[in-house]
């Protein structure tokens, strides 16, 4: 069984259609593209309408935070109201201050005036030059700012954990309580890689009953399907019963995998002139999904792999530990990695011929790639970087090691 939804040949326009529908390089920006997160921007948007809430989305790389909060910015932002609600988004950098950051919201808010239109207030009017770098000094001074607007604001402080500043993070901090104290109606919303509040928030303990935690996961299943059923339907290709599963299941839970497999699989039967996707389009792909995967993931894997000895087992070992069953928080033991290096060695290890490769991948030399936990004879390990789980499984497949057909479920 295909779903088809035509059998015409492909064309330039399909190829631009799956440009549009498969974005692996860059954030979602409009609705239509986005695919599940419903219940996180319901989240966000009772966030946005209760007076004295803030919200910090957090998350590993990958889980696609940008992409819902620029959605989120498309669904707050209230153009046809002259005083309705408006969203900014700044980027924080390693290099910022509270006062650089204020001043990046300052810039956005002009921006913002000019495509959407702010309202005027009687003591404020933005012009085309702003100095905040010295006139917003502190929280106080920003609650201010942002009070001299006519419009209620959101205000959004992406790639916050890139924010390595500390007297900024502890005075962003203390301006949230200060816009709670003060019963602010603007919001502030703080975007960034963490496994919890904690992780990009460190000052303030009280200052968690004014902000609502939403930790964005890795995507299920389905979700990440409906990417790849949504996107061809717009390119107005079909597609091989069970392909937008297997892509899923190969996805891991990150959209960016999704993104890139619906896109070069695409590919591979465009350049074919076929308008109908298949499973051996998607193995073909996986050497381009592998090439144009972000953010050194290559290097990673290439740095934990390297061995000038031919029997090494870091590929094999690396890869097991990428299949290995793994618990809420991506921890794995040493026997969970002992059946899958038997499928791909085709020979049974004790676990003391391995152990101590998971040591070696937890070392500076090989990136490191594993982080150790526990006590002796009870240790976990997890993966530093999760993006690379699938990375190492599409390097498995590619290599001979596993069959994506054996992954199918």
């Amino acid at each position: 069984m295909v779903i088809q939804p035509t059998a015409l040949p492909a064309s330039k326009e399909t190829r631009q259609r799956l440009q549009e529908a498969f974005t692996p390089h860059q954030p979602i920006f409009l609705p239509e593209f986005l695919r599940g997160r419903v219940d996180l921007i319901y989240r966000l948007q009772d966030v946005v309408h209760t007076d004295g809430l803030h919200a910090v989305l957090y998350g590993d790389r990958g889980t696609g935070k940008t992409s819902l909060i620029r959605v989120g910015k498309h669904l707050v932002n209230e153009p046809d109201k002259p005083q309705g609600l408006r969203c900014v988004i700044v980027s924080c950098t390693a290099n910022d201050s509270f006062e650089s950051l204020w001043r990046k919201v300052g810039q956005e808010t002009l921006l913002t005036q000019r495509q959407l239109g702010l309202a005027r207030h009687e003591t404020l009017t933005i012009t085309g030059r702003l100095d905040l770098e010295n006139s917003i000094a502190g929280p106080s001074d920003a609650y201010l700012f942002i009070q001299s607007l006519s419009n209620e604001m959101v205000v959004v402080f992406d790639e916050f954990d890139r924010l390595s500043n500390s007297r900024a993070r502890a005075a962003l901090a203390d301006t949230i309580k200060y816009f709670s104290d003060h019963a602010s109606q603007s919001t502030l919303v703080f975007v960034g890689v963490g496994k919890s509040l904690s992780d990009l928030l460190h000052e303030h303990q009280s200052i968690s009953r004014n902000i609502a935690q939403i930790p964005v996961n890795p995507m299920p299943v389905d979700e990440l399907a409906q990417i790849i059923q949504k996107g061809y339907a717009h390119a107005e290709m079909g597609f091989e019963e069970g392909l937008d599963i297997e892509i899923a299941n190969l996805s891991l839970g990150y959209p960016h995998y999704t993104h890139l497999l619906g896109l070069w699989s695409g590919r591979e039967a465009v350049g074919k002139e076929r308008s109908m996707v298949t499973l051996k389009d998607v193995d073909e792909a996986i050497p381009n999904v592998l090439r144009n995967a972000e953010g050194g993931l290559q290097e990673q894997y290439e740095r934990a792999v390297d061995s000038t000895k031919a029997k090494a087992l870091f590929k094999q070992v690396l890869l097991a530990c990428a299949l290995a069953s793994k618990d809420s928080l991506g921890r794995f033991a040493v026997r969970a990695v002992q059946e899958p290096l038997k499928t791909i060695t085709g020979s049974e290890y004790s676990t003391g011929a391995y152990q101590g490769h998971l040591g070696r991948f937890c070392e500076a030399e090989r990136g490191p790639v594993l982080e150790r936990s526990g006590r002796t004879k009870s240790y976990r390990w997890r993966f530093l970087n999760p993006q690379l789980i699938p990375y190492i499984l599409l390097q498995g497949i590619r290599s001979g090691m596993i069959s994506s057909s054996g992954l199918r479920q």
